[in-house]
């Protein structure tokens, strides 16, 4: 029997309507013996039947919450919403699809309370992903730490257990590239990792591709350094030094076009560098909200409900549908007393 914690379990999820329903039964059996527990669904706008079974499973089960947003924000979006809704005093975070087993949550409570740490995070070991992402959670953990300087829990994955109240200051920062793993350290949390067995999916597809997979490493390297800006110049330096010492070497065609291609492949290079920072400069200046709430069975903060009126529906619509418009705005004593994260 775990000892008395005061805990949410947040379960981001994306069209995971194979998983889900058996995801809450194996979640709440590990939590709910906790005493003080929830298990808070957050849905990242998800096609399929994801929204109504978790509005069933909480019509039926007064600890369960939900929130779902007016479209697929991503993961980041997902988790920031879970850190700031949560009630508990630690927040768990684990995957719908139950590849982070959730009896593997009380090796992450015990050392977050034992240790007195802000937060744990798991150490997947036996690691049943594709070789690609597993090799590619490799490479760009070890290029942002060895080579741009950037700290990061080694080897971490979102399966982990944070403070609540550390896990909002997180969520609350305004980075222009929200990355939770990189954005810990940087507000002095005390933090560990701790390994963990890792599952394969319980049913349904993987929702990471090789293009987002890049997409999420370049977003750390570019949000979280500078390094890689110092890097593309020393490129584009020994590249005109070579094209100087190529075209020095004679006047035949062959070192010519060596030397011009060196320095078309390194100005390419650099703007394709620069373009990645122009795109963090205007993600930081845009204002756009990280996520938008369509319903929930939590109070919402107004700005981040989607609709005026949490009981209107769409204002294109001129026939609302209850129960596609459930979400609840924070009640006014709550926001005075600030209450609310």
């Amino acid at each position: 029997m775990p000892a008395t914690l005061s805990i949410t379990a947040m379960v981001p999820c994306f069209n995971e309507e194979e998983c889900i329903e058996q995801a809450y039964l194996r979640i709440k059996e590990e939590v709910y013996p906790y005493g003080d527990a929830e298990i808070l669904f957050i849905d990242d706008g998800s096609t399929d039947a994801t929204l109504p079974i978790i509005k069933r499973l909480a019509a039926g089960d007064p600890r369960v919450s939900y929130i779902s947003f007016a479209r697929n924000f991503g993961l980041e979006s997902a988790f920031t919403a879970g850190f700031s809704y949560a009630s508990k005093e630690w927040t768990v975070q684990l995957d719908a699809d139950l590849q982070s087993p959730p009896p593997e949550i009380h090796k992450l409570t015990r050392r977050a309370v034992e240790g007195g740490y802000d937060a744990v995070f798991a150490v997947r070991t036996g690691r049943q992903d594709p070789w690609y992402r597993r090799l590619g959670t490799v490479g760009h953990q070890a290029i942002a730490t060895r080579i741009l300087g950037i700290e990061l829990p080694v080897h971490a994955s979102v399966f982990r257990v944070v403070r609540t109240s550390v896990a909002r200051k997180v969520a609350a920062c305004k980075v222009s590239t929200p990355y939770f793993l990189a954005t810990l350290p940087l507000i002095g949390a005390r933090y560990t990792t701790v390994e963990t067995a890792h599952s394969p999916r319980a049913a349904g597809v993987a929702k990471w591709s090789l293009a987002k997979l890049f997409r999420h490493a370049a977003d750390l390297f570019v949000g979280f350094s500078y390094r890689p800006l110092a890097l593309i110049y020393l490129a584009a330096l020994a590249a005109a030094a070579a094209a100087v010492a190529l075209t020095a070497a004679g006047s035949g065609v062959r070192p010519l076009a060596l030397a011009s291609v060196l320095l078309h492949t390194a100005g390419l290079g650099a703007l394709a560098l620069l373009a990645r920072y122009l795109v963090r400069v205007m993600r930081g200046s845009a204002g756009l909200p990280r996520y938008q709430i369509r319903e929930a069975n939590v109070p919402v903060r107004p700005q981040d409900y989607l609709y005026a009126d949490p009981h209107a529906g769409s204002p294109t619509d001129p026939h609302p549908h209850p129960e596609k418009t459930t979400g609840r705005a924070a009640p006014a004593s709550l926001l005075q007393t600030g209450n609310l994260p």
